[in-house]
């Protein structure tokens, strides 16, 4: 049994990633993270020896598009404070189904707080191009994502992949925006506990997507 540690992010929902904590895995240390979390798990990679990275959503670098999103988000925070800021976030960070959904929208939003939003978005505005610490780790790579994820849509991920030193695997869920695990909790559930075992996973070209 090895040893999971997860990097949640500053955006996720109350319940962060508790749900794939107990799941078993091979002898070492496995990391998990969300969002902006993936930057500390690298940097925990680098440091240490690490047996796999399950990445969902990361995001890695900023470009003109993420920058304008930012500003989007900042324009809401200030405006109208953290529901402001839930608003469009609303738009950006959750697939069709979850937008919808009244009870989600509230649950992801009652975890959110003004010092939070801020820092994440501080984080975010910093961010360079962090991919380069793909490097520093031989470690498996796993990356999640919603396949209709509006705020770091999928080719993100794939760059994620692509960077990756040791063997890398992707995978789009359908239907899921940015907040993928939540969105579609069992199949990540049983896409990470398989990569935690070192179960039926091959790595392909260029990384695998469904």
């Amino acid at each position: 049994m090895g040893e999971v540690r997860a990097f949640t992010g500053l955006l996720a929902p109350p319940a962060g990633l508790d749900f794939l904590l107990d799941l078993p895995s091979e002898e070492g240390l496995h990391l998990l993270a969300f969002g902006e979390g993936a930057l500390e798990a690298l940097k925990t990679a680098f440091r240490e020896e690490v047996r796999s990275l399950v990445l969902l959503s990361p995001i890695l670098r900023k470009d003109a598009l993420l920058a304008a999103k930012l500003k989007a988000l900042r324009f809401g925070l200030e405006q109208g404070g953290v529901e402001g800021f839930a608003t469009i976030g609303r738009a950006l960070f959750f697939g069709p189904e979850a937008a919808a959904n009244e009870a989600i929208y509230e649950a992801w939003k009652e975890g959110l707080n003004e010092a939070g939003v801020r820092a994440w978005l501080e984080a975010l505005e910093a961010l360079g191009d962090e991919r380069r610490w793909l490097r520093g780790t031989k470690a498996r790579v796993l990356v999640i994502q919603g396949a209709l994820d509006a705020f770091t849509p999928p080719h993100h991920g794939q760059e994620v992949a692509d960077f990756a030193k040791g063997q890398a695997l992707r995978f789009a869920l359908e239907g899921a925006g940015h907040l993928v695990p939540w969105e579609a909790w069992e199949e990540v559930r049983e896409l990470v506990a398989g990569f935690l075992l070192g179960e039926g996973f091959r790595p392909l070209p260029g990384g695998l997507a469904l």
